[in-house]
């Protein structure tokens, strides 16, 4: 069933991403964006020291609500990690507009939507994790875009035994030196049967390089990531085990949009 499901969405997003047009109005598609980034990340933990990922993202705006997909390819720059050279993990994540399944605004100042989600994802060598939540979309001026969602977890092997809040952020901002952009997500795991509390903080600044050299606006980025993690993976940071990171990094990213 998972493969099925994954199947589908990933071919939605390559429908969309294949237009030759990113922005329609009206129909099916509303919006579609494909981005391809590089990240050169050090500082982690568990995972190799050092790495090296492409990642392939795209976001797609449908008429009754949207899918995000996002797949990473690490690959190790620690000569002496004992483990894989190389991993990968990807996630799809499909959502239903309350809105737009009603065909009406639902927006109330800051409140912009309601949202049903389904959180689909696999890392090399496991089993399907499998996600269904409830978010809330929030809006303001200065917002490009603000998600929340909580989410119960069904992990392979374990059925249903935690619970996931999920944020996910873009805050655009221009100064004297150009135009940027904070974006990130924040996950938080509470713990339940016995498992140990996560807490994952990714921000990210973006500065519009291509802008500056004189291209269009918004496709290329360079950029700085940091990531903070408490007991990454669900692994209870010991003296012996360390698994609370502070990884820093750099980007640069292409969106097709």
């Amino acid at each position: 069933m998972f493969k099925t499901i994954a199947t589908a969405c990933l071919l939605l997003a390559a429908i969309g991403s294949s237009q030759p047009v990113f922005a329609y109005s009206g129909g099916f598609v509303n919006y579609q964006s494909f981005d391809v980034s590089g990240y050169l990340q050090g500082g982690n933990k568990v995972d190799p020291k050092t790495t090296f990922s492409p990642i392939f993202e795209s976001f797609g705006d449908y008429r009754f609500g949207d899918l995000y997909t996002y797949s990473i390819f690490e690959t190790s720059l620690q000569n002496d990690y004992a483990g894989g050279a190389t991993t990968y993990y990807y996630k799809l994540v499909p959502r239903l507009s309350l809105g737009k399944l009603l065909g009406k605004d639902i927006s109330l100042g800051p409140f912009k939507d309601i949202t049903f989600a389904q959180w689909i994802s696999k890392t090399e060598h496991q089993g399907y994790n499998y996600f269904p939540g409830i978010g809330i979309d929030w809006q303001a001026p200065w917002i490009g875009w603000l998600r929340t969602i909580y989410y119960w977890e069904r992990n392979p092997g374990l059925g249903w035994n935690d619970r996931r809040l999920h944020i996910d952020y873009g805050f655009p901002f221009s100064t004297k030196l150009g135009d940027f952009r904070i974006v990130g997500t924040f996950d938080h795991t509470f713990g339940l049967h016995g498992q140990a509390e996560t807490t994952d903080f990714k921000p990210e600044l973006h500065y519009d390089l291509g802008k500056e050299l004189g291209q269009p606006g918004g496709h290329l980025w360079l950029g700085i990531v940091l990531n903070p993690i408490r007991n990454k993976y669900k692994i209870q940071s010991t003296e012996y085990f360390p698994t609370d990171q502070f990884s820093y990094g750099a980007l640069i990213r292409y969106s097709f949009n």
